[in-house]
């Protein structure tokens, strides 16, 4: 008779978190290693909710998961085997104060910074493809060319007025 270890599978979602136009990564617990926030799906809430809560608890975020799931990957972890599903947030407010403050660090980075850092390879890989396909969701400012004037009176035309 075999004996077969019976593997536990564990159910996870996480967001890729975008505030003005920089992904919002942090540092794993214990780790300098950047990752995006992720945590078990809670029974009670669907994943896009549980994934909205571990955002806030390790990142100090909030802001609305979108519903659609932008893709998955999987890990093994002391024995388990973990799924993540992951959604895309729009961050409305970076808090000063959260939950995971003192075991983690937050850091906002352009989509190329981000998808350079973060891992696993899995999650900078469905980075780059989101952000290929959905570039409008990033937004840049584009800069002023120094030495260009604004337009209206100059300090010699308001003095004779």
């Amino acid at each position: 008779m075999s004996s077969k270890i019976k593997q536990k599978h564990f159910k996870q979602s996480g967001v890729i978190p975008v505030y003005k136009g920089k992904v919002v990564v942090i540092t794993a617990r214990g780790s300098k290693r950047w990752i995006i926030p992720k945590g078990s799906i809670d029974w009670e809430l669907t994943a896009q909710e549980s994934a909205a809560k571990e955002a806030l608890e390790e990142a100090g975020i909030k802001g609305e998961v979108f519903p659609e799931e932008i893709g998955t990957y999987t890990y093994e972890k002391l024995g388990g085997s973990y799924k993540v599903r992951l959604y895309y947030m729009e961050v409305t407010k970076l808090k000063d104060k959260w939950d995971e403050k003192d075991f983690r660090k937050r850091k906002l980075l352009t989509p190329k910074q981000a998808i350079k850092k973060v891992v696993p390879t899995s999650v900078s890989k469905i980075m780059a493809s989101f952000f290929h396909e959905n570039r409008h969701l990033i937004k840049t400012k584009k800069k002023r060319k120094s030495g260009k004037k604004k337009k209206g009176k100059t300090n010699s035309q308001s003095k004779q007025t």
